[in-house]
């Protein structure tokens, strides 16, 4: 006779970890909140707190800090997060994989920095929607650190993202070289710059390369206007309110004439953007070709 040595008792029934435990847990790390995290996902918030403390109960750790205003992941919570983000994010991609063997469709997370939500960028945007309709598009805009974060977290399929990048962990798919300017107010000669700054938030590299080049001229900027659109900071810029640094391609063929751009000097002239991905994920259809649509329409 046989005999079968795997064998699964009571508390081992127990004991297994559902997919919907991490996606709560997740959500709660996001969140940063039991109740907003039963808030995202439909839940009472009962069910989250019991979910999350059978979770800590199943992998003997306590995954968050809990504070009175919400939570906060430990160390050991960081280490989960990851690891849990990363089996949430594949099997995501073993469903879409199956289901585009019948049918090229699924869901695409682009992020973007705002300097490049041009009307080019939006135009071959749009042409891939028009050839691929089934793909749904989510497309975020943010600053480079920030969109590398959220790549990190598995929240991102890829990114254009400004500066340098870990080449370890992400694969470059494209490269945009451009030109750094100075943008002033059409008919404002450089030396009558405003010395009112009209900037993205912190973490923006042309932000960094503007107090870098004024620090190297023993200039200190004194005084930010931090907007969160390009559309805001180039009103500032046309109003005479501010000067900016910026790709010169955010200006396009119709606003030249609003515009002066005068060219940073060589060692603070040229930035890179890249478009960016985990180099651990597989590129699923949709994301293979919006890849090969940039690399085809260069930006």
């Amino acid at each position: 006779m046989i005999k079968n040595d795997i064998s699964i008792n009571k508390s081992d029934k127990e004991n297994v970890m559902e997919l919907t435990d991490l996606k709560v847990f997740l959500t709660v790390a996001d969140q940063e909140n039991f109740s907003k995290g039963a808030d995202k996902l439909g839940y009472v918030q009962s069910n989250i707190t019991n979910r999350i403390k059978k979770l800590e109960s199943e992998l003997e750790v306590t995954l968050f800090n809990r504070h009175p205003k919400g939570v906060s992941l430990t160390e050991r919570g960081l280490i989960f997060y990851e690891h849990a983000a990363s089996i949430n994010k594949r099997v995501e991609e073993a469903i879409f994989a199956v289901r585009e063997a019948e049918n090229f469709g699924g869901k695409l997370a682009i992020g973007v920095v705002e300097t490049l939500a041009s009307n080019k960028f939006m135009n071959i945007l749009s042409d891939f929607q028009k050839q691929h309709p089934n793909v749904s598009i989510s497309l975020i805009t943010g600053t480079s650190p920030k969109l590398l974060e959220m790549i990190q977290k598995y929240k991102l399929d890829a990114a254009f993202i400004t500066g340098q990048t870990q080449t370890n962990l992400f694969e470059i798919e494209y490269t945009i070289q451009d030109v750094v300017s100075l943008v002033t107010k059409r008919g404002v000669k450089a030396e009558q710059t405003s010395k009112t700054w009209a900037v993205f938030p912190e973490g923006c590299p042309f932000r960094k390369v503007l107090v870098d080049w004024l620090d190297s001229n023993g200039e200190k900027p004194t005084n930010f206007i931090e907007v969160s659109t390009l559309d805001t900071l180039l009103n500032c810029v046309k109003s005479g309110l501010a000067s900016a640094v910026l790709p010169v391609s955010v200006i396009n063929k119709t606003q030249e004439i609003e515009f002066n751009s005068t060219p940073l000097p060589e060692d603070y002239r040229l930035m890179e953007t890249h478009l960016v991905r985990r180099k651990d994920l597989a590129t699923n259809k949709g994301l293979s070709s919006f890849i090969e649509k940039i690399n085809k329409n260069k930006l």
